[in-house]
């Protein structure tokens, strides 16, 4: 399940999953009397965290003023898998041998360095809370029309379209260190150029014999584009273009242009049924990190959760 809250939840109980249990561990919390042992806490930070420090980091020991506060993040996500494990035993969440042997076939060509016995477990516990989550919650999610209406009527300056044109433009590029000879034989190119499309020679021909740049492909095309999105003088003379004109010698800090206006686009409103599918994706996406938090903090109210104080 790939959504926002849910995922970033769901990543860490991916890691925090795979851990070895020992016997004579010390308990540093119980959730609803269920134990979770220092040895959890200490393989999750010196099989993921330290090796990810250290490739970072090279040759540099992790602060041990940051640990503390590392182990301390690492024991709330534990409590709160435990948590999570709880409530999807109690719904009834069960994940088959097939589903965690897909998703393991798929985690082995990332990991294969570690063993099988820990990844499937990790896996198991991943699904379990991605399924109680979607079940519990996700799935009782709802956009109502008059909800999308109401957020772009007090959002509506979201959804103004800029001016936009579509130019297209034969670029014979002029490296910045140039000498005065290249900038000149660039020039007299491009003003040759320039001469032929006057002659009424096809202008999406021209760019793909004398272009330097890769839009030469497609006919010099640059597809539509608004203010701020190219350099000042491109920009300057593309925009002060009416649909059709071809400009003069246009210099940038690429080297020499002649551009060629093909279409344009006046500011709009954009009508709300033209982002009608983007605000439900958004607001859905709102609700869910919303409604998941306040799932999590009543679990969290109604649990008995006791951190443990260590000598």
């Amino acid at each position: 399940m790939k959504r926002s809250v849910v995922c970033g939840l769901v990543s860490v109980f991916c890691i925090i999953s795979m851990f070895a249990l020992a016997a004579s561990a010390q308990v540093v919390a119980k959730v609803n009397n269920e134990e979770v042992l220092q040895s959890d806490v200490d393989f999750v930070f010196d099989t993921f965290v330290l090796p990810q420090f250290q490739a970072q980091n090279p040759n540099q020991e992790f602060p041990e003023e940051q640990k503390t506060q590392v182990k301390k993040n690492i024991l709330d996500q534990l409590v709160l898998q435990h948590l999570l494990l709880q409530e999807a035993a109690k719904v009834g969440i069960t994940v088959t041998d097939e589903v965690v042997n897909q998703r393991y076939e798929a985690f082995k060509a990332q990991r294969p360095d570690v063993p099988e016995e820990q990844v499937k477990p990790f896996i198991k516990n991943e699904l379990m809370i991605q399924q109680t989550v979607d079940q519990e919650v996700v799935s009782k999610i709802t956009v109502s029309d008059e909800e999308m209406q109401q957020y772009y009527e007090e959002k509506k300056e979201q959804f103004k379209e800029p001016e936009q044109v579509q130019a297209s433009h034969i670029l014979v590029q002029v490296a910045p260190d140039a000498s005065q000879e290249d900038k000149d034989a660039a020039k007299a190119k491009i003003d040759a150029v320039l001469a032929q499309v006057k002659e009424g020679k096809d202008f999406a021909e021209l760019a793909k014999e004398n272009s330097d740049c890769p839009s030469k492909e497609q006919g010099g095309d640059l597809g539509f584009f608004s203010r701020g999105m190219m350099v000042k003088p491109f920009e300057d003379a593309a925009f002060g273009l009416n649909e059709g004109d071809i400009s003069d010698v246009v210099e940038t800090q690429f080297g020499y242009h002649v551009i060629k206006l093909t279409g344009k686009k006046a500011e709009r409103n954009v009508p709300f049924d033209e982002v009608k599918e983007q605000l439900q994706k958004g607001l859905l996406q709102q609700k869910r990190n919303t409604e998941v938090m306040s799932w999590i903090n009543a679990l969290k109210a109604q649990a008995q959760i006791e951190m443990i104080p260590q000598q």
